[in-house]
C-alpha cells in the first residue's frame, strides 16, 4: 500500500516575517501544526469544530474531553522561507501508528520556488481530561490510520 500524502496550503501572516526578511524558525512550529491540523480537524476538548471536515477523521471517533497531546517535535530546516505573502505548502503524511500514539511527518516547501524549506515530525498521544488518563486507540481507530501509512 502507497502511503497518503495530504498537501495544505498554509497562509503566512506578515508578523511571522523577521528581521532577516524571511519567516521565523520559530513561527516554523505553528505552520506544521496549522497543516496537522487542517488534516485532523480539531481534537475533541478543542470546543466546536470550524471550518470544514478534517481529511481524517481520527478527531471525531474520540470521546469528548479527549486532548491530543504533543509528545515530540522534531524540525529540520532545509532553507530559508522568503516571506512573500504566498501561503507555504505542507505535505503531511501519517508514518507511524501505535496503540498510544501517532507520528505526523512534515515536509514544508516554498510555494513560489518550490524549495524544500523544512522538515519535521510530531508525535501525539491522547488524553482523557475529565478522568485523567491516557487514551489507548481503538483497534478500529488504529486499523483506519494505518490504510494512510506505507507499508514497510
Amino acid at each position: 500500500m502507497a502511503e497518503t500524502v495530504f498537501t495544505v496550503n498554509v497562509p503566512l501572516r506578515w508578523g511571522d516575517m523577521d528581521a532577516y526578511g524571511h519567516v521565523n524558525n520559530v513561527t516554523m512550529m505553528r505552520i506544521l501544526e496549522e497543516a496537522r491540523i487542517a488534516v485532523f480537524g480539531l481534537p475533541p476538548s478543542a470546543g466546536e469544530p470550524v471550518g470544514a471536515s478534517p481529511l481524517i477523521p481520527l478527531f471525531e471517533a474520540l470521546h469528548p474531553g479527549t486532548q491530543a497531546l504533543v509528545v515530540e517535535n522534531w524540525v529540520k530546516y532545509r532553507a530559508q522561507l522568503a516571506y512573500r505573502g504566498e501561503d507555504a505548502r505542507v505535505e503531511v503524511r501519517v508514518v507511524r501508528v501505535s496503540p498510544a500514539t501517532i507520528t505526523v511527518s512534515y515536509e514544508l516547501f516554498d510555494a513560489v520556488t518550490g524549495e524544500h524549506c523544512v522538515s519535521g515530525s510530531t508525535t501525539l498521544a491522547f488524553f482523557h481530561a475529565p478522568t485523567q488518563t491516557l487514551v489507548r486507540l481503538s483497534k478500529e481507530q488504529r486499523s483506519m490510520l494505518s490504510e494512510y501509512v506505507a507499508a514497510p
